[in-house]
């Protein structure tokens, strides 16, 4: 067959198809710097494709040479994750080349082979780091844990989803200091990790105990490999700090998963999104126990209204009278910033919590301000806050008023 110049046919959001169009594919992607494209000098992980980095028009692109099976596939994955609300790229679509078919020799003669070059194209993040390269480096515990929370965030999110990863590695990893907003907190930074490779993603119903295993043991690998080229190249870790970090990041996702499981249930039962009107969970224990509160102003509603009522309706009012003001005083007085790391749900319970086991104890109900002190002496805050806690128990109780009594009994 004569040398022909190869068709492109585009697959991409409109949103990009214009600065796509400007990009040599009739080219292999490994040439283009020879064509005047604007390569970006990215630092990335390994890949088993040719990847690169281009700036066009007004958007920067990575684009991933690949066979055209793998790239559609790649793309669906990728879309179907952000509609799950999971942290991964952005995908701006495929594009295949179409090459001279590859003649092949058969019992029967000459045949011809379709032979079509994919790109899977997704938009550049910016400030994105491959997790593999601050692996390399050496931070204190402290700091790896919090690299560490990140990917086990995003273990979580695609697990609880049905999203099997398939390839979970450190060179699949990007993370990304974002802004996010807490609820009566404000905006706080935090560290993200996002999913840079969909290839091998598998998406079911529900993923069984073994895939979930399967899938964290692989990523484990991929810290034993990237260890073993850092030692290579002359950077030697800790063995023990390996364990260590594997025996973390088992343990974390074992707590963090279970919390998740269980605020997915709290939100069939009650049809509340947990995490946009409550905030960071970060213990089982405390879902079941919001649940409780609940359950019994549930209970209070119903008496004080002389019928049924919903958990759903429950939850709502229970939200608005109860759990919101108390927030917002936590946030008017500031206490948060005596407390740091706590959410404001999570100071909602554990206050309430102590109040009811220092009552239990004490076999008397102690009070709201014995609970708030003895809360603060807890967690080391500074003497001279007592009227400060005072106050503020003081504000507890006018919002609770008589619920308190079947709320914290």
């Amino acid at each position: 067959m004569k040398d022909r110049i190869p068709h492109i046919r585009f697959h991409v959001d409109p949103i990009f198809k214009e600065e796509l169009e400007k990009l040599p594919w009739s080219i292999p992607v490994a040439d283009w710097h020879r064509y005047g494209v604007t390569m970006l000098n990215i630092k990335r992980g390994m890949s088993r494709h040719e990847v690169v980095f281009v700036r066009t028009g007004r958007f920067s692109f990575c684009v991933k040479e690949i066979s055209e099976e793998i790239s559609k596939k790649e793309i669906n994955h990728y879309e179907h994750l952000l509609m799950l609300g999971i942290h991964t790229l952005v995908p701006a679509g495929y594009i295949i080349r179409e090459e001279e078919p590859l003649a092949v020799a058969t019992p029967v003669g000459i045949q011809y082979q379709v032979n079509n070059i994919s790109h899977t194209i997704t938009v550049l993040v910016n400030k994105v780091l491959p997790d593999s390269l601050l692996y390399s480096r050496n931070f204190r515990a402290e700091t790896r844990r919090k690299i560490w929370d990140a990917i086990i965030r995003l273990f979580v999110q695609l697990h609880s989803n049905g999203v099997y990863w398939g390839d979970a590695s450190l060179a699949n990893t990007l993370i990304k200091f974002e802004k996010q907003m807490v609820p009566f907190v404000g905006p706080q930074t935090v560290l993200m990790a996002y999913l840079s490779d969909a290839e091998t993603v598998e998406i079911r119903p529900k993923l069984s105990k073994s895939m979930r295993e399967e899938d964290l043991n692989f990523f484990f690998e991929s810290m034993d490999w990237v260890n073993e080229d850092l030692r290579k190249d002359g950077v030697v870790r800790d063995d023990a700090g390996m364990d260590e970090d594997k025996g973390y990041i088992k343990e974390r996702y074992a707590m963090l998963y279970g919390v998740e499981m269980k605020k997915k249930k709290f939100e069939r039962l009650t049809s509340f999104n947990v995490d946009r009107f409550l905030g960071g969970i970060f213990n089982p224990a405390y879902v079941d126990q919001f649940l409780r509160h609940i359950e019994e102003h549930r209970w209070y509603l119903g008496e004080r209204m002389k019928r049924d009522v919903s958990l759903a309706e429950a939850t709502r009012d229970w939200y608005e009278t109860i759990f919101v003001p108390i927030c917002e005083l936590f946030r008017t007085e500031r206490i948060l910033d005596l407390f740091k790391g706590k959410t404001a749900a999570e100071m909602y319970i554990e206050i309430m919590n102590n109040k009811y086991y220092l009552s239990e104890r004490a076999g008397r109900d102690v009070g709201m301000i014995a609970a708030m002190n003895d809360y603060a002496l807890k967690f080391g805050a500074a003497e001279q806050n007592k009227s400060l806690f005072a106050h503020l128990a003081d504000g507890m109780m006018k919002i609770l008023g008589l619920k308190e009594s079947v709320l914290l009994r």
